[in-house]
């Protein structure tokens, strides 16, 4: 005991006492809290807000329309084997087919009309026309300005009343007796084209001397051309 004291640096037990009242207490708490800072992380200059979100859809694109095409790939100059049936009577054209076929040669036989303008007013005078479409995909309406090509030997369609015959312009029918579509009542046998001379009436498509054919004459081409037809006698 005597050799602790002395290791503590005190004589008796009255200086140890007062030695332990004299040092603080230990203690087991843990020690306090101390929270990390808080760090700020820069942004990524390679994401931007848009990419936390889907993009917008791509706008699509609309169905091509391939009968607005195949009136565009038409251009003036060209000319078609189209012609009006008749069956849409005196007052408008039912054209032979829906789509514009490809341009056959304006020398052939098979032409029947030339495109001479395209989206533009056109005129509707003897042997002028038009045809047109317009797109339920873009809207657009695309126009055919149509002069009719008149072939000696063809046939087209007329409307008789008496001595008069009215002549579906735009008109062609096969040369043979078979019925007609109304108001229509007659098939019409073109007997020439010709370059209409002054004064030009149906005195100028007789063929021969002493010729009794009864014939009915037009002038088309804004009267550059004389047409002349006769009531198709054939079977």
């Amino acid at each position: 005991m005597l050799s602790i004291l002395t290791w503590l640096g005190v004589s008796n037990a009255t200086e140890l006492k007062d030695l332990l009242a004299d040092s603080p207490p230990s203690s087991s708490s843990p020690a306090p809290y101390t929270p990390s800072p808080t760090v700020d992380i820069p942004d990524d200059p390679d994401i931007s807000e848009g990419d936390a979100e889907e993009a917008d859809p791509e706008p699509s694109t609309p169905t091509p329309d391939p009968t607005e095409e195949a009136f565009k790939a038409i251009s003036a100059g060209d000319c078609l084997a189209v012609y009006d049936t008749g069956r849409g009577g005196t007052t408008s054209i039912d054209w032979s087919v829906d789509v514009p076929p490809d341009p056959v040669s304006c020398a052939g036989a098979q032409a029947q009309v030339q495109v001479t303008a395209t989206d533009t007013a056109c005129p509707t005078s003897h042997g002028k026309s038009y045809w047109s479409y317009r797109s339920t995909t873009t809207g657009n309406t695309t126009k055919l300005c149509l002069t009719r090509i008149y072939h000696a030997a063809y046939c087209m369609l007329g409307q008789q009343s008496g001595y008069s015959v009215s002549l579906g312009m735009m008109t062609a029918v096969a040369c043979r007796r078979e019925p007609v579509p109304a108001p229509y009542n007659q098939i019409m046998h073109i007997t020439g084209v010709y370059r209409a001379p002054a004064g030009a009436d149906a005195n100028n498509c007789r063929r021969a001397a002493g010729d009794q054919t009864r014939y009915w004459a037009y002038l088309v081409d804004d009267g550059a051309t004389l047409l002349c037809t006769t009531i198709y006698q054939g079977g």
